[in-house]
């Protein structure tokens, strides 16, 4: 088996790991605060954040393309020097933790809130862990032909559910528009933009794992999936809207209220706990991903030879950080909607930019 430093995907491959890190827990866990903060406007707020998304790529690609052989910390280095980049990356690892921690929390949630509401949190949490660290072990390659079959699955889900969902919605549901003003709208793009658009800055790690046959066709790539996975995400909004109406705000896990209430005849009943896994499994990918992310870039800051050396202290940090940061779920619950997009936008948005900008001006007045 090829070291994790020295694997590569293909340009496809790439793209089946951006939706599903896009995709994975937000398709189940944004519907629900996107109707809480802007009513029948959400699908103005995803659309805006999906704008702005596609300009963050923009400067992503931009540094990949100056850069191509060398991983974010490095872009880092090149363009701040060692120590002021050295602040950003650890500031960085600090994130990694928490959004790996977060996401682990959040599967537990959901099984806690929904399936198995006996079992205790520590199972699932340390469950998931287990498996996503043997999923990094096995490396990027593993990862990028697994989850295709997975990415699939959830994303059958998703249709299946918003299919059956139709005869159920009702589009007056979807008014009046503007009720509130335009305060709702701006709180749903605040919110939206921190989770999960402003996150895919950190596929600048992942993509000069990618194949240099192939590496001309990754823009192209992802941006068609930033696209899909707007897509995905105001199609089930706006079915969410309309099943749920008044409601939509209230019920966490939006698409498995709707599942809920799918009923084919009388013989086609329960479906929410087949499309629950499905769905929840879109979670472990983007779990998967951070934690490879997190393990790529911690091993990268403190110089280390071995890339599965610091793999199970950094997943035994994280399950501490799962079952010990929150008293209770409403402190959860306010992490992620309030201080979360914060953390993100500060900590990884500014320093890209930064380092684009410096990089633009230096190429332009002759500088490497």
């Amino acid at each position: 088996m090829k070291e994790l430093g020295k694997q590569t995907i293909s340009a496809g491959q790439l793209a089946i790991l951006y939706i599903s890190f896009m995709v994975g827990s937000s398709i189940v866990y944004v519907p629900n605060p996107m109707t809480q903060f802007a009513g029948n406007m959400a699908w103005l707020s995803i659309t805006v954040s999906a704008l702005l998304g596609m300009l963050l790529l923009s400067l992503v690609l931009y540094l990949f393309r100056c850069y191509p052989d060398d991983g974010y910390t490095a872009h880092l280095n090149r363009v701040f020097g060692r120590w002021i980049a050295g602040v950003f990356i650890a500031l960085l690892i600090l994130m990694l933790f928490l959004m790996f921690s977060y996401i682990v929390l959040g599967i537990g949630n959901f099984f806690n809130n929904t399936m198995m509401v006996e079992t205790p949190i520590y199972v699932f949490n340390g469950l998931t862990i287990i498996v996503a660290a043997y999923t990094v072990h096995a490396g990027i390659e593993v990862m990028g032909r697994m989850y295709f079959l997975l990415t699939a699955s959830m994303m059958l889900a998703v249709v299946v559910i918003v299919l059956l969902a139709i005869p159920s919605a009702k589009t007056e549901a979807l008014l009046p528009q503007f009720a509130e003003g335009i305060k709702p709208v701006l709180h749903g793009i605040y919110f939206s933009s921190g989770f999960p658009i402003a996150e895919l800055f950190l596929f600048s790690v992942i993509l000069p794992f990618v194949r240099k046959d192939s590496r001309r066709d990754a823009g192209k790539w992802l941006y068609a999936m930033t696209a899909l996975s707007w897509l995905l995400l105001l199609t089930v909004v706006i079915i969410t809207l309309m099943t749920l109406g008044p409601l939509a705000g209230d019920r966490k896990f939006s698409l498995f209220a709707v599942a809920r209430l799918i009923e084919i005849g009388n013989f086609l009943l329960g479906l929410e706990a087949v499309v629950g896994i499905a769905l929840i499994s879109g979670s472990f990918m983007k779990a998967t991903i951070v934690l490879y992310i997190l393990n790529h870039v911690t091993v990268r800051f403190f110089k280390l030879d071995d890339d599965k050396l610091l793999l199970p202290a950094i997943s035994f940090i994280a399950f501490l950080l799962s079952m010990t940061m929150f008293r209770s779920e409403a402190e959860f619950v306010f992490s992620i909607y309030v201080v979360w997009p914060f953390i993100v936008m500060t900590v990884g948005i500014i320093p890209l930019m930064l380092a684009a900008l410096i990089t633009s001006v230096k190429r332009k007045s002759g500088q490497n």
